[in-house]
């Protein structure tokens, strides 16, 4: 046997296929990002705007440099920052608890179980009528993606009206948006796992929760922990942003100074919310280490210095495709966990949301003259039905405009009237199918079409849209290239695949990458998008340049922590194959491609995230679906704010409809 070959690592199934057009999408889009919509850099290349531009972002940073530190307002931003804390966590506990029977149903491989050998033509597998359970699949997939296509912010709006204002609101806005991401990502990880590492559970007559329960939940709970963790400080960080609709804490504070343009208490309160992310970043590090098993902590990990080139008498159980070996990668993975430090960690979760439902409760000073508001009151309301009733207000929002007699349809006289108004749509009135080739007939087909008003919110989808794709593609780009420095295992553990020796000098100047790489991470991904908007706004102006970097920074943030973590799960055996190469060629040959289904998974869930987020961006002149939505909101035009609603909902649906059936994700179910 080849010993190479026996040594080599158990890289993802190569698709060919899937890969190739998962890059012509990405080529497509960008360019169609591009075409649609208006992108002015006329500040980059005009003299006297840039200098406009640059005097506006020097007092910008003049008035955060010099931020409000009075003892009474520290105070008060302290308490703000204990009741974003308290609404993130409370949110994040419920959307677990939700999100797991929902991704359950959601899953294939636990909801559906096996049916290749029953499915003769490929296709069939996405019709969703050809069994019961095939059905709950579709409908818990199409809950989580009404869950999380709607901004927490609109949850946000419908929940002051039925509870009121307060951190309970913004907790249970949190809630429900995540509920519908964790449903997602948690079913994604589950129908990833390859079916031949739990076959034997099957085996041994183990029904579909049984192999969920033994097989595979424990096989991708390590990334389940990780991207949950994630998530919880993602909470904190929207927490703070939907507080400007009624969510309390930070967010109502930053919206409110913004408005007076103090932005001295407004650089206090960013710092609070940044020092809010970093340490949650640092306590959910310190959880995932002691809930994950360690699977280098087995008796499996090399010497310092030493590289693990077994003989050739030894190649057949070493080797990574032999099933003796996942069967111990199996067991190291699920069983190597420290118990004591996982239940102090335990022990913290559990502590932590008891705080945080204590101090809604009890703990607060949020009512008169600094005594307890009890913030909980309005759940009973939730609970008895009573809330619902105020729900009537927003009856016209379930009720969106089609603007049917634009195009011929409904009530006859209302199309006359259209008709003779001259604002029917006539499509071929002027050129017909016939002239598909000639451009001054698109032209023409468009102006008709935007007769209608379902066309005219179809096309603000284009905003939100090409922010999300230029922005998606420079973060993931951004977080590929801060990866490497930011990974713990390629900056202080390399030694112990490598054989090399490093000097005190060299590992404090890669301890000084790795804390350079991961301090700018925290800082990109801790500031949440609109405050990021709002400095690139400083600079560009209004529009879509400045919404796109605002997402690329905060997509490099996120994105770096999760590609990090990815590569920093890896076993150091994994990388016997190259003992002896530079650490760049590890990562590359080895690291790369063992967790590039990984990052792919993240990049395509975080250009729906950048969906949503650039929605919001809407709000504070990017322009787009988020603009128009809050506009015939506020103007009480509700059946057209419901029309833009669908439309956001639609995209999240199309989008994760089409990366499943193209692949784009690494889901191949």
């Amino acid at each position: 046997m080849n010993t190479a070959t026996a040594l080599s690592p158990a890289l993802p199934e190569k698709r060919p296929w899937g890969h190739f057009v998962a890059m012509l999408a990405v080529l497509l889009a960008l360019a169609a990002a591009f075409v649609a919509a208006e992108w002015d850099l006329a500040v980059l290349f005009d003299a006297e705007q840039r200098a406009r531009a640059l005097s506006r972002m020097g007092a910008w940073f003049t008035a955060f440099a010099s931020p409000d530190l009075s003892a009474a307002f520290v105070a008060h931003a302290w308490d703000l920052t204990l009741q974003t804390l308290s609404a993130a966590v409370l949110g994040t506990a419920l959307a677990v608890m939700l999100a797991w029977p929902l991704a359950m149903g959601a899953s294939r491989a636990v909801c559906v179980g096996e049916e290749h050998s029953r499915i003769r033509w490929r296709g069939w597998r996405h019709f969703p009528l050809r069994s019961p359970a095939a059905l709950l699949c579709a409908v818990c997939r199409l809950i989580q993606d009404i869950l999380r296509a709607v901004p927490d912010f609109v949850w946000a709006i419908i929940l002051v009206a039925m509870i009121g204002l307060g951190p309970l609101t913004g907790a249970l806005a949190l809630a429900l948006n995540i509920t519908g991401i964790l449903a997602k990502v948690y079913s994604e990880l589950w129908d990833s796992v390859d079916e031949s590492r739990y076959a034997q559970v099957r085996s041994l007559g183990g029904g579909r929760i049984a192999t969920f329960l033994y097989g595979i939940r424990p096989l991708a709970s390590r990334n389940v922990l990780s991207f949950t963790l994630m998530r919880a400080e993602c909470a904190i960080r929207n927490a703070a942003v939907i507080g400007a609709v009624g969510g309390g804490g930070l967010g109502s504070e930053i919206w409110y100074q913004i408005r007076f343009g103090a932005w001295d208490k407004v650089g206090t309160l960013i710092l609070f919310t940044l020092l809010l992310t970093l340490t949650a970043d640092l306590v959910s590090n310190l959880i995932r280490r002691q809930l994950r098993g360690d699977p280098n902590r087995a008796g499996h990990a090399p010497a310092p210095t030493t590289c693990l080139v077994a003989g050739a008498a030894d190649d057949a159980a070493r080797s990574t495709d032999s099933p003796a070996r996942r069967g111990n990668e199996a067991r190291v993975s699920t069983h190597t966990g420290r118990p004591l430090q996982a239940w102090v960690a335990v022990g913290v979760v559990a502590l932590a949301v008891s705080w945080s439902v204590w101090f809604m409760g009890w703990g607060n000073s949020a009512g008169q003259d600094g005594a307890p508001r009890n913030h909980l009151a309005p759940a009973m309301e939730l609970i008895t039905g009573q809330a619902w009733h105020n729900l009537r207000f927003f009856e016209r929002l379930l009720n969106p405009e089609f603007d049917l007699p634009a195009v011929g349809l409904g009530d006859a006289d209302k199309v006359a009237a259209r008709v003779a108004a001259g604002t029917a749509v006539d499509l071929f009135g002027e050129y017909g199918p016939a002239d598909l080739w000639r451009p001054a007939a698109w032209e023409a087909w468009q102006t008709e079409l935007r007769k209608w008003f379902v066309w005219r919110v179809v096309e603000s989808a284009a905003i939100p849209l090409a922010i999300a794709i230029v922005g998606t593609v420079l973060g993931v780009a951004g977080a590929i290239l801060l990866t490497y420095p930011h990974s713990v295992l390629f900056q202080w553990h390399a030694p112990r695949f490598t054989g090399e020796t490093p000097g005190w000098w060299q590992r404090g100047l890669r301890a000084l990458q790795l804390a350079g790489a991961r301090a700018t991470a925290v800082t990109a991904r801790g500031v949440p998008e609109v405050m990021w908007a709002f400095l690139f706004i400083a600079f560009f102006g209004p529009g879509l340049v400045a919404g796109t970097l605002a997402i690329a920074v905060h997509t490099l943030g996120v994105l770096t922590r999760v590609f990090g973590e990815a590569i920093d799960n890896q076993p150091w055996r994994r990388f016997e194959p190259v003992c002896g190469a530079s650490r760049p060629v590890a990562f590359g040959a080895v690291a790369v491609p063992l967790v590039w289904r990984d990052w792919m998974t993240y990049a395509f869930f975080q250009f729906e995230s950048n969906v949503r987020a650039a929605v919001v961006l809407g709000l504070i002149g990017v322009g787009g679906l988020g603009f128009h939505f809050s506009f015939n909101f506020e103007w009480f035009r509700f059946e057209r704010a419901g029309t833009y609603l669908i439309m956001i909902i639609l995209l999240t649906v199309l989008i994760d409809r089409g990366s499943r059936m193209l692949k784009l994700s690494r889901v191949g179910r």
